[in-house]
């Protein structure tokens, strides 16, 4: 977010001066204002100077991180949950919160680079022959640098996650999105005060993800396939500021207590965000997007919004201290089907702050279905446990050895025989002796 408190000061200050100047030539006419010209020139050109330099050097940034925004490799990598994999939902928010800081960038780096985001998108395939459920993937879209720290962050709910590998190099595998051109794409905002998390966002030490928001999302997605459509929901993270971390507990600090002689009402949903919120902020993209088959109708505006408003009705329905609703795109559709492929977040995000979300309403949607109650799901799973050495890699053969001598028998030279099988499979004879081997 743009702190306009600043640049409102900077520019009343030479509103201000200049005010000052215009006044003092008009009363001490042309002859006065031509002295107060030659005694405060120099200061003007120097601020001029200034001026210029810091408008071309914000300049140039600007442009850098354009470019640098247009030429990120983003690629999909394709998640692989575990069979026991379950989380609670305080698991899940840690998570989360590790997620954004892994993904947020230093000062020094926003400024020539701009900040990395990345993606989590749901997609489901249609199926080409009746009776089938068609297809479910998870995929992760980034910049293949920060794929390892977004994967180690989500470990920490879920261990045994991982992406498809070649089974040869065991490297993570690249995947190409389906030939999908969005027909329609919708995107979601906060209600209420961007401060007020979303209901239910505090969670239970005993909720766990068995019901998940996600693994609903996928159950919608399912019943859009059946009539031939081809849909994709997306949860893009862009990292905030810090300092946007700290603006929201001024927020929430002012709130308390403008809301202190307040309803009951209110005041409970102060309590709710000041127990809820904290942590890393992030603004998230929660957005959804379908496709017709090539040949069918496209269909009407109203329609796909329809269809579109389906795929995320789980997180529109959370009710609570805040809840999340529509954006009306008539006018900026082909932006955002333009922009769909990359992922792309907008250059300048919602300045009102409803974008912005904390680390416990972000683990409250990102929850990954669960193989417990969540077993017809057509998610790809892993059966073997995430080891942190690659699984190809030989293991070597569990041989008793005998205890080291004690002291009296060092004394008496024990001795003692012992076989160690060689690369050939012939069997090597070795003896320890009190004095070595």
């Amino acid at each position: 977010m743009i702190a306009w408190r600043p640049i409102a000061i900077l520019v009343g200050s030479v509103l201000f001066l200049t005010v000052l100047v215009v006044g003092s030539g008009m009363m001490t006419g042309v002859e006065g204002l031509r002295e107060m010209w030659l005694e405060i020139r120099v200061y003007v050109l120097a601020a001029a100077a200034i001026g210029v330099i810091a408008l071309t050097l914000v300049v140039v940034m600007v442009v850098q991180r354009l470019r640098a925004r247009k030429r990120r490799d983003m690629v999909r990598f394709q998640l692989v949950l575990g069979q026991a994999d379950e989380a609670t939902h305080d698991e899940v928010a840690a998570a989360a919160e590790a997620l954004v800081q892994a993904l947020r960038s230093t000062l020094v780096e926003r400024v020539a680079g701009g900040q990395p985001w990345l993606a989590i998108e749901s997609w489901h395939v249609p199926p080409t022959t009746p009776g089938e459920t068609g297809n479910a993937l998870l995929m992760v879209l980034c910049e293949p640098e920060t794929l390892d720290p977004a994967l180690a962050a989500l470990r920490r709910a879920y261990p045994n996650l991982t992406v498809r590998s070649d089974l040869e190099t065991g490297e993570p595998v690249r995947f190409e999105a389906p030939r999908f051109e969005a027909a329609h794409v919708l995107r979601v905002r906060k209600a209420r005060d961007w401060v007020l998390p979303v209901g239910g966002s505090s969670g239970s030490p005993d909720h766990s993800n068995a019901r998940s928001v996600m693994a609903t999302v996928i159950r919608q997605q399912q019943k859009a396939g059946n009539e031939g459509l081809l849909s994709c929901v997306r949860w893009c993270l862009l990292p905030a500021d810090e300092s946007v971390d700290s603006l929201a507990a001024r927020r929430l600090r002012r709130l308390a207590e403008s809301t202190e002689h307040q309803n009951s009402a209110v005041s409970a949903d102060v309590v709710e965000a000041q127990r809820s919120g904290g942590g890393a902020l992030c603004f998230v993209e929660l957005q959804s997007a379908v496709q017709r088959r090539p040949g069918s109708d496209p269909g009407r505006y109203g329609d796909l919004q329809a269809v579109c408003r389906l795929l995320v009705s789980p997180a529109l329905s959370m009710r609570g201290v805040n809840t999340f609703v529509e954006r009306q795109m008539v006018i900026r559709q082909k932006l955002y089907r333009r922009r769909w492929p990359r992922a792309t977040p907008p250059i300048l995000p919602d300045q009102t702050g409803a974008t912005l979300w904390f680390t416990g309403e972000l683990g409250l949607f990102i929850e990954l279905p669960s193989l417990g109650s969540e077993h017809d799901l057509p998610l790809a799973r892993n059966t073997v446990p995430h080891l942190p050495a690659p699984a190809a890699l030989p293991r070597g053969q569990h041989r008793g050895l005998p205890m080291p001598p004690t002291a009296e028998q060092h004394a008496r030279g024990f001795r003692t025989t012992i076989e160690v099988p060689a690369e050939d499979e012939e069997v090597l004879v070795g003896e320890i002796v009190g004095d070595g081997v």
